[in-house]
């Protein structure tokens, strides 16, 4: 006699797909960040540049010129992941509600360093508030469907754990071994 083992409980999530809004939001994030980060790398290899001018010819105040420009650098290096963390990956997680007061934080700073980037920033803000209007209440997650999500297909249960499973996947349940009911 051989033993097969039943296949685990169907899992009831639905693949989210995000709204047309949502990933042109993730979308002008992400540009905005690189803008950022090519950006930031200018300004250190500048602060780079700063260092071995300054070891090579010293002058007056050198030293705090540099720590100064590093000290910058560090601050700006700080945005920059946390534009990222606060900001991008949230889009791209899909939690759009926790992104947009940080995407327009992030923008509306950005625009004091560089205009571009925040410009991208604050449209990007815009395409948030767009995507949560879009998805409101009872998005099913594709573009093409909107309104309320598919009900969970009829769970049979164990009476020995309590344990639920589709119905038709499992005669027994694979715990306890008890002859599930519907």
């Amino acid at each position: 006699m051989s033993v097969s083992y039943p296949a685990p409980g169907v899992s009831l999530r639905i693949a989210r797909v995000p709204s047309p809004s949502a990933s042109s939001a993730q979308t002008l994030i992400l540009v905005a960040w690189i803008l950022q980060a090519i950006a930031v790398a200018i300004f250190l290899g500048g602060i780079g540049f700063l260092v071995v001018y300054s070891a090579l010819y010293p002058y007056p105040y050198a030293a705090l010129a540099v720590a100064g420009g590093i000290g910058l650098g560090i601050l700006l290096g700080a945005f920059l992941y946390l534009a990222y963390t606060l900001s991008y990956e949230r889009v791209r997680a899909g939690q759009l509600a926790e992104a947009q007061t940080p995407t327009l934080v992030i923008g509306i700073l950005s625009l004091f360093a560089g205009v571009l980037p925040g410009i991208f920033y604050i449209l990007g803000y815009v395409k948030i508030g767009d995507a949560i209007h879009e998805e409101g209440p009872g998005f099913a997650g594709s573009p093409a469907t909107y309104g309320p999500a598919f009900p969970p297909p009829p769970a049979a249960t164990c009476a020995g754990c309590g344990r639920a499973y589709a119905v038709g996947s499992v005669a027994y349940c694979p715990a306890c071994g008890r002859k599930l009911t519907a």
